[in-house]
């Protein structure tokens, strides 16, 4: 499944981040992804997207339409509740 393959993708490429995938549209080709990792740490917000962006470069060139981002810290996703 497609979602898998995206956690997967951006696990095997931030170390030590905890990734949530989920579908925005219905469709399966637009989709939220929500990254925790001390990798963003210090790292402006487009920064870390780009980051993640250039990660999904293929996967979005061939199955994916749109993506919506979330980045954290540990201890921003700590702050928000999340973890």
């Amino acid at each position: 499944m497609l979602f898998e393959q995206v956690k997967t993708i951006i696990e095997e490429n931030i170390k030590d981040s905890q990734v949530q995938v989920y579908d925005l549209t219905g469709g399966g080709d637009h989709l939220g992804i929500t990254i925790i990792s001390d990798e963003f740490k210090g790292k402006m917000l487009l920064a870390q997207h780009r980051m993640v962006m250039d990660i999904l470069k293929q996967k979005l060139s061939e199955d994916l339409h749109a993506v919506q981002l979330k980045t954290l810290t540990v201890e921003q996703a700590q702050n928000q509740g999340l973890i």
